[in-house]
């Protein structure tokens, strides 16, 4: 193989990365969406009225939350959301925002919280990618999520 030749993908891992791309699309009509100035608003009005009905939860990796995330957003790891939300959101008629890197692990995430009987979730779409690149203010700390001190 010469060198600098771009190394084809075996078979098999195409194959998977293509069933995924096929699930997350067929999940995706399901879920509401909606943008970082969408999600901006919500939260300023949420702010204002102190409303504890509103949640946003990063659903990212821990070393993901680590490097910076959406102020105000809650973290759970998209591996504990199914186990944790009805302790942090015992209301199925809350509402409930999810965000990951890229818009698509929040996509599942949120299909699963409407399977569960959750009414009011939203995916953001684009992830906190989108946020960060549209300007909008990150909470970035040398503190990890483990350093936390309200458990």
């Amino acid at each position: 193989m010469p060198p600098n030749s771009i190394v084809p993908l075996h078979p098999q891992t195409t194959r998977a990365a293509s069933l995924f791309r096929h699930y997350v699309e067929s999940v995706r009509p399901s879920v509401k969406e909606l943008d970082v100035n969408e999600l901006d608003s919500l939260m300023a009005k949420n702010r204002e009225s102190k409303a504890e009905t509103f949640h946003v939860f990063d659903v990212r990796e821990t070393s993901e939350w680590n490097q910076g995330y959406i102020p105000d957003a809650f973290y759970t790891g998209r591996g504990c959301l199914e186990r944790d939300i009805e302790s942090l959101v015992p209301d199925t008629h809350d509402e409930i925002i999810v965000y990951c890197a890229g818009g698509v692990r929040s996509i599942l995430a949120a299909d699963s919280l409407q399977k569960m009987g959750y009414k009011n979730v939203k995916s953001l779409r684009g992830g906190y990618g989108a946020w960060k690149a549209a300007g909008k203010p990150v909470v970035e700390s040398f503190k990890t999520f483990s350093d936390r001190r309200e458990y």
